[in-house]
């Protein structure tokens, strides 16, 4: 949903445009919160729009096709929040259906003036949202297979390249939202003295184990936890702020210990951890800070979470 605008996308728009004769035509995909239009001939829709104050959203529940001939004086929409500032009165939808029977957004045609809904022909965008959906779908498995070439094959996690593009994702998307993001990074403490003393066998299995915590915590879908480079992990919190960042970076703390995870020292592996949670800056400034909240958890004599002050 966050990707760039894509022309096997905006075909179908500017074909339903003109099939129509409306005067605008868009995609959306939906997520829990939002519907984004990832494809529109006109900035009379808005890029973005709360699941909740969409047209839209009454389709989505229902499954089927849906035709409003003058939404200003609908009854379904009285008093909804978006139709008094929108210069359009004419929609109608169809769904975009995957398997098994899921919604995952509309294609729709909106016109400033009322339609008779019994004279709409919803054969040529039942077409457009089937053909929509399975461009959908081919994105989805072309990026399953791209993602399983970016996983780190000692761990199981996402590598350095996917998390590279999962950050910038979730930057660009707290940016659209103005909601914050929040970053930790995790060192592993004493590392090296593991494969020193117990050789690379022992220190795969470590990391293995401690990919295995991270796999297991944070346990929200959105949150994204990654091998960077070496004994280096992090973990990409969207939609979290300070708090949030606190609570997710002690429970990996506590998780960490509660593995024991045998180190030559004759005690058990540990950790230290660095967050961070983006005020407008960008995802330099976002690592940056991570990164220096981690170099206080090492110099404060590791084992810790530090978190990067406000700025």
């Amino acid at each position: 949903m966050d990707t760039p605008s894509d022309e096997r996308f905006d075909r179908l728009t500017r074909l339903a445009r003109r099939l129509y004769e409306a005067d605008v035509a868009f995609l959306g995909l939906i997520d829990g919160t939002h519907q984004w239009q990832k494809s529109r001939t006109s900035d009379l829709v808005p890029a973005s729009v709360p699941r909740r104050d969409t047209m839209c959203n009454m389709l989505v529940a229902s499954g089927a096709p849906l035709v409003i001939s003058d939404m200003k004086s609908d009854p379904r929409l009285l008093g909804h929040p978006l139709v008094p500032h929108l210069p359009l009165r004419f929609y109608a939808g169809a769904p975009l259906m995957v398997e098994p029977d899921l919604v995952i957004g509309t294609m729709c045609v909106m016109g400033r003036e009322a339609r008779d809904k019994e004279a709409f022909d919803f054969g040529p965008l039942l077409d457009l949202a089937a053909v929509a959906a399975d461009e959908v779908e081919l994105l989805r498995l072309n990026r399953d297979l791209a993602r399983k070439s970016q996983l780190d094959a000692l761990t199981g996690l996402p590598n350095r390249r996917s998390f590279d593009e999962e950050l910038a994702r979730a930057m660009r998307r707290a940016q659209r939202l103005e909601g914050p993001l929040s970053l930790l990074v995790i060192d592993i403490d004493h590392f090296k003295v593991v494969n020193d003393l117990w050789g690379h066998q022992a220190g795969d299995a470590a990391l293995a184990a401690v990919g295995g915590v991270l796999a297991r915590l944070p346990g929200r879908a959105q949150d994204t936890a990654a091998r960077y480079g070496g004994e280096e992990f992090a973990v990409i919190l969207p939609d979290t702020n300070e708090a949030g960042c606190d609570v997710v970076g002690e429970a990996l703390l506590a998780a960490f210990r509660a593995e024991s995870i045998p180190h030559p020292s004759g005690g058990h592996l540990t950790a230290s951890i660095g967050g961070a949670t983006a005020q407008g800056c960008d995802l330099a400034g976002l690592f940056a800070a991570a990164d220096a909240a981690l170099y206080g958890a090492k110099a404060g004599g590791r084992n810790r979470y530090r978190r990067a002050a406000a700025h």
